[in-house]
């Protein structure tokens, strides 16, 4: 018994140190202005991108989405350019990925009575690529969160906004157009990634993925809903 406290007291604190250590490198991959995106001449830094998440995005005049009271969405779609970022990961990870993801972008829009069926006037189309996916660490990402100083470390990221450490992520971009002329609108890439406390989100290796892409639905829907004029409905 007291070897085994032992050898669990050793893990633990190697746990702790790996995750100490990595504070002070760059542990996520960043997301690019991918090339063979349709709006990829046009995005930019994102100058206002004070939690990381959209790193890249187009100009937008504020008003611009007041013209538009719906929205289709297109099949989401992965993305096959050379810079896309999804390491080793399988095929059949990344359908799955997408399957999700429009499922999520889709419930989330319907929730807010913003979804069309089919084009008509005042609508516009969202295209959500997949470009990238960061996997979990096993056991690392758990155990930042559930040891002593791992749930400090992870308390005070999550008040911050930020992503916990070993715990995985999706990155996706994600562009609208007119529907009716297919004059793109606006675009952003974003990285997006469960919060730093949420322990079921780092268990399996996709389990953040797919806690980012719920959270990334929600989000831009509802900021659609605050932007455009179905929002007074």
């Amino acid at each position: 018994m007291i070897a085994l406290q032992c050898r669990t007291g050793v893990f633990t604190r190697l746990m702790v140190l790996a995750a100490v250590l990595c504070l002070g490198a760059s542990c996520a991959t960043k997301p690019a202005r991918y090339q063979d995106l349709a709006s990829s001449a046009q995005l930019r830094v994102n100058g206002d991108n004070a939690d990381g998440r959209v790193p890249f995005n187009t100009a937008i005049e504020p008003s611009a989405l007041k013209a538009y009271t719906f929205v289709t969405l297109d099949p989401v779609r992965i993305y096959r350019g050379k810079d896309g970022q999804f390491g080793t990961l399988s095929e059949d990870a990344k359908n799955d990925l997408a399957r999700h993801a429009e499922v999520r972008f889709r419930a989330e829009l319907a929730r807010r009575g913003l979804l069309a069926a089919a084009v008509g006037p005042r609508t516009l189309r969202l295209k959500i690529t997949l470009t990238g996916v960061e996997t979990n660490v096993p056991v690392l990402g758990t155990s930042t969160k559930v040891t002593p100083v791992g749930f400090a470390l992870s308390g005070l990221r999550s008040v911050r906004d930020k992503e916990g450490r070993f715990t995985g992520a999706v990155i996706y971009a994600g562009e609208l157009f007119d529907a009716a002329s297919g004059r793109l609108v606006y675009a952003f890439v974003t990285r997006q990634y469960p919060n730093a406390l949420n322990i079921p989100a780092g268990i399996l290796p996709l389990d953040a993925a797919l806690a980012g892409l719920d959270r990334g639905a929600t989000v831009t829907a509802s900021s659609l809903q605050s932007m455009m004029s179905g929002a007074s409905r």
